[in-house]
């Protein structure tokens, strides 16, 4: 599927934590959640080098934490890309149910994000899901991404006021460069990088670098690290390879859906 294509995918969304429920979820994930996931997480040999830089990066970048169906704990990678919406992979937010259609897949629970994320701190708080838009048939090529209408933090700012906002491209961006970040159940952020190309009829986007689990979801900026756009969030990977489902005109729509729906 290309982007241009994508206007006739049908659209699911689902309600996260509503008024009765952030204040629960929140209190799980920082008195016992985080630190159940944080037992796992590398601390030493990072498969990847750790991001060092200054700029947004550091602040819009983050862990995405959610509790399975059987209540166990795990993490993906999500960023910061609007006044209150956060990008990451469809798969970071609902699990498939073996032998049926994308449709019945189950709602992961719970869900919780720390942008800036490193050595167990969240020097940017905590931010809940009020919202969660994706594809019906999210497992189809180019269409396993999320977007995540937050809500606000503890003293009533939205999102991009503590964090700032990374810019996010839905045209195809060209780039001699591709640069991934992202969470590989590491205590802080790593990225790789390299010359990136467009795969699937421009439905996917590749990065010769591979991070693992836990890296669903990160960003693959064009331009200057510092400051690029995002324009993929990782999916997969194997042989060296990663790849990143491509922001086209259906993540445009998830997107304006939630910043103004």
């Amino acid at each position: 599927m290309t982007p241009a294509s994508a206007a006739d995918v049908r659209t699911v969304v689902h309600d996260g934590a509503v008024t009765g429920t952030r204040g629960l979820t929140e209190m799980y994930w920082t008195s016992e959640g985080i630190a159940a996931v944080a037992v796992d997480d590398a601390k030493d040999d990072l498969v990847q080098p750790e991001w060092t830089g200054d700029g947004s990066i550091a602040r819009t970048v983050g862990r995405l934490y959610a509790s399975g169906t059987d209540g166990s704990p795990s993490a993906c990678t999500a960023t910061v890309v609007g006044v209150r919406t956060v990008v990451t992979a469809a798969h970071c937010v609902r699990t498939p149910v073996k032998g049926a259609p994308s449709s019945e897949a189950t709602w992961d629970r719970n869900l919780y994000f720390v942008p800036g994320y490193r050595r167990g701190t969240s020097p940017n708080g905590g931010f809940t899901v009020r919202r969660i838009r994706m594809a019906e048939n999210w497992q189809a090529d180019g269409l396993d991404v999320a977007m995540l209408e937050m809500n606000p933090g503890v003293d009533g700012r939205n999102i991009s006021e503590a964090t700032g906002a990374q810019p996010i491209s839905f045209t195809g961006e060209q780039g001699a460069t591709t640069h991934f970040f992202g969470y590989p159940y590491t205590d802080r952020l790593v990225h790789c990088s390299g010359a990136g190309a467009w795969e699937a009829g421009k439905s996917m986007r590749s990065v010769p670098c591979m991070m693992g689990a836990g890296s669903s979801g990160g960003p693959y900026l064009a331009g200057e690290y510092a400051a690029g756009s995002v324009i993929a969030v990782n999916v997969s990977g194997g042989e060296g390879v990663s790849y990143g489902t491509a922001l086209g005109a259906f993540a445009e729509r998830l997107y304006q859906q939630s910043e103004h729906g």
